[in-house]
């Protein structure tokens, strides 16, 4: 058995479009390190907001790049998902 341990910073925010808030743009972004070499993700979506259900496009990359000895060496994914959130 192998354990990965890596810490990570990040940040996150969120830009409105419109006035009222309901067209709005977040993103986030984490980098970390440790026993990988190096690991970051970053997304962002263009969503918007009515009463009881946000909607959203959002598009995410993440990689993960291992030391030699590690059994995973290089993981990368990227791509977009469609979001519907429900509010209760």
């Amino acid at each position: 058995m192998q354990t990965i341990f890596d810490g990570f910073a990040g940040v996150r925010g969120r830009a409105t479009i419109t006035r009222d808030g309901a067209w709005y743009i977040p993103f986030y972004l984490d980098v970390g390190t440790g026993t990988s070499k190096f690991t970051w993700q970053a997304l962002t979506r263009l969503a918007y907001a009515a009463k009881r259900v946000d909607v959203g496009l959002l598009y995410r990359y993440l990689a993960f790049y291992g030391s030699g000895n590690q059994l995973v060496q290089t993981l990368r994914f990227s791509g977009p998902s469609l979001n519907v959130t429900f509010k209760f």
